[in-house]
């Protein structure tokens, strides 16, 4: 929006000037292109400023919150002890419902800035293939008389011309080098018609024109989707025209004798049709008609720009870019990434801002590539959370104050949760036999795709129930024992501590009966990772109630 803007200030001030020279509504509309290919840089650095009125309602892509299931839990009777087991992991993140618009936008865009880009750049091969055939002219009138003309026009570039074999070529391009392409049948031609074609296409490289048609080209093929950069490139190439017309016509050139040899010329070079080429061409039969009548009006302003209002029409775009660029609606968009650990972008990850001021919750789902995007949101602070399965929530704090915004999230891997209770039965259990360890068992297959966030849980292969205290049974003493570990490669726990306070022999029970549990690999997009897991042990005496557990 902000380089329509700029566009449509470009073309109303071309528009206003139309009884000015063209030379001078050509500049116009160069500087307006220059300052909206500079919008982005200028919309980073200059510090943003508020517009006084109030922007449309916030817009963002709703979704409905999905819910963090796990996996089933499991019961187990095992020596006086049961067991439940609580897992917040999941084998793979649910893809979102719906269709992800802004992926969709975003690969409309690439489609049509790749489109654009190839015809710029078959165009350009087409050209170097059509020069390196063509053959130079070294001598006769055709470089006398351009040699004439540089020195006119003031140019201190080497001009090359080269004829080339196609039938209806007339172009001019190159900055440093800069080359005239004449066609096949130039040299049958008058030498009041060379002086016209060769005075026109040096008026071209005197200007500057194939550099700012190329860049206006170039920006029109990024931002294929603003009809305005299309209007306004199609008005660059036309006020080029002209201007080169009025720097003929200046040289002594009447106005119905050019027109003779341009409408000769368009009717020539046209019977043939030809492919399109990023370069300026003279007879254009689409702005054959106008450029005629303007050669004819004997009131045309056809002055030169000078430099000083070169300057100031630049400086004028300059500062309202710098001005649109500042503006702000008091309402921006938050964009970010979210990812697991190991870079990977997780998709169908819910992402909600709450603005407690507003009472207002915006919610939407990263995409594929784990990116989000909330547009169009009030100032002030929110808090935002990122919840997806198998993975720990995260909590944030994001103030919103008119700047677009960026944040980029890492997702822990979630935790594992077992809960067991064991009994005092009164009878005398054999100790359990302690089995040497296994060696990990074998990984099986693993599809890994290009999106992260694909955990496989790990499954329990060996179990081994806490025994109750022997010194303790028949005491009624009862007491819970919090266990915090981590599920190593080797799939044994390790780094096993207990937190808390807890009855110290009830804690080398359950302690001693967890270092024998065995699982397979956790894997996250099918490399081993290590895993948290939370134990919660409750030992209940004979005639005691079961404590409650503490969270």
């Amino acid at each position: 929006m902000k380089m329509t803007v700029i566009l449509f200030v470009a073309l109303a001030m071309s528009f206003a000037l139309r009884r000015r020279s063209a030379a001078l509504r050509h500049w116009v509309l160069a500087a307006g292109l220059a300052c909206a290919a500079a919008l982005p840089v200028l919309t980073s650095v200059v510090p943003a400023w508020p517009l006084p009125f109030a922007a449309p309602t916030a817009f963002v892509r709703y979704e409905n919150p999905f819910s963090d299931t796990g996996l089933p839990g499991r019961r187990e009777q095992v020596s006086g002890a049961s067991s439940t087991g609580r897992s917040p992991m999941s084998t793979a993140p649910t893809p979102s419902g719906g269709p992800d618009w802004s992926t969709v936008a975003r690969s409309a865009w690439l489609a049509g800035a790749g489109i654009g880009l190839s015809i710029l750049l078959i165009g350009f091969l087409r050209l170097a293939w059509l020069a390196t055939h063509a053959r130079p002219i070294t001598h006769g009138r055709w470089f006398d008389i351009a040699g004439e003309f540089s020195r006119s026009y003031g140019l201190r570039r080497p001009v090359t011309l080269l004829q080339s074999s196609h039938p209806s070529l007339l172009v001019t391009w190159g900055l440093a080098r800069p080359k005239v392409m004449l066609p096949a049948a130039a040299d049958a031609w008058t030498d009041a018609r060379v002086r016209v074609v060769l005075s026109h296409e040096l008026a071209h490289i005197y200007r500057g024109d194939w550099m700012v048609q190329f860049g206006a080209e170039l920006l029109r093929a990024i931002y294929w989707f603003n009809p305005f950069l299309w209007i306004a490139c199609r008005r660059l190439r036309l006020e080029s025209e002209h201007a080169c017309d009025d720097e003929v016509m200046s040289r002594g050139v009447h106005g119905t004798d050019y027109a003779t040899h341009l409408i000769e010329l368009a009717r020539a070079l046209n019977a043939r049709q030809h492919l399109w080429f990023p370069a300026p061409a003279m007879a254009r039969p689409s702005s054959l008609e106008r450029r005629v009548r303007a050669m004819l009006n004997v009131h045309s302003n056809r002055d030169r720009i000078s430099h000083g209002t070169r300057a100031v029409i630049f400086a004028m775009l300059l500062g309202a870019t710098a001005a649109v660029a500042a503006a702000q609606s008091g309402f921006a968009s938050l964009t970010g990434r979210v990812a697991d650990e190991q870079g990977k972008g997780v998709p169908s990850v819910a992402v909600v801002l709450v603005n407690e001021a507003r009472q207002a919750k915006y919610e939407v789902k990263s995409n594929a590539a784990g990116q989000f995007e909330f547009v169009g949101l009030p100032a002030g602070d929110y808090g935002l959370e990122a919840t997806g399965m198998g993975f720990q929530g995260l909590k944030d704090v994001v103030t919103v104050s008119g700047q677009n915004l960026q944040r980029n999230y890492t997702l822990k891997l979630g935790t594992l949760q077992e809960t067991i209770i064991v009994t005092d039965d009164g009878r005398e259990h054999r100790p359990p036999t302690i089995r040497e360890r296994a060696a990990p068992p074998p990984r099986g297959e693993c599809a890994a795709s290009g999106a992260g966030g694909q955990i496989k849980p790990p499954k329990k292969l060996r179990d081994m129930a806490p025994q109750y205290p022997a010194s303790l049974r028949g005491t009624g003493t009862s007491g819970t024992v919090q266990l915090k570990g981590r599920i190593a490669l080797d799939g044994y726990l390790t780094d096993i501590s207990v937190e808390g306070e807890s009855h110290p022999e009830m804690a080398s029970a359950a302690v001693a009966a967890v270092r024998e549990w065995l699982y397979t690999e956790t894997l996250l997009n099918c490399q081993p990772v290590d895993v948290v897991m939370n134990i919660s042990v409750t030992f209940k005496g004979i005639g005691a109630a079961a404590p409650q557990t503490p969270r």
